[in-house]
């Protein structure tokens, strides 16, 4: 419910409106409990943007303080749970579509009553859920970063952070060191 609320409200005012992402989203899995920040076609180099992910739990944070989330009657995080449910059940699926997203479920060992139960949690939402989560998102921001980025954008990267970062796959090498010059 919390990724969400980020994806609709923080992540799409400041990532994608203010800073020129063409996406940007929170997910959480609840199959194994990893949360994500990514953006999509983003102009920002990518320490701005991994900086403006650090600002996301805050910005949550900083909602609970001015009362935009509170523990009474709040629209702002039933807005969040009804769209939430939303892209938990999605909208009528062909046949196809039906038999794929049954395969995946039973993959995941997924039954009817897990999935309600689910349901169950998210509609328990509360303010706490979301002073939880921006907690724990400040508790591992750094833990684990992924950046999917052209090979002159992550070096111009590492040269102004000072950061140990590493290059774990390299795709079309040849034609990246042909744009930058090397």
């Amino acid at each position: 419910v919390v990724s969400h609320y980020l994806s609709t409200g923080y992540m799409w005012d400041v990532i994608r409106a203010k800073n020129g992402a063409y996406g940007a989203y929170s997910k959480f899995s609840s199959v194994d409990g990893v949360g994500t920040f990514f953006t999509y076609r983003d102009p920002n180099t990518p320490d701005t943007t991994l900086g403006l992910f650090n600002g996301a739990a805050q910005s949550v944070l900083d909602d609970v303080e001015s009362s935009a989330l509170t523990r009474d009657n709040n629209a702002a995080i039933t807005t969040a749970i009804i769209g939430t449910i939303g892209g938990l059940d999605g909208s009528a699926l062909s046949p196809r579509a039906a038999g794929w997203e049954a395969l995946i479920r039973h993959l995941y060992g997924e039954s009817t009553i897990s999935r309600q139960r689910h349901r169950n949690e998210i509609l328990k939402t509360t303010v706490d859920d979301f002073i939880d989560y921006a907690q724990r998102v400040k508790s591992w921001r750094e833990q684990s970063i992924a950046i999917v980025a052209s090979l002159s954008a992550f070096n111009e990267m590492k040269s102004r952070t000072g950061q140990e970062l590493s290059v774990l796959v390299q795709a079309n090498a040849d034609q990246e060191e042909d744009q930058s010059g090397e």
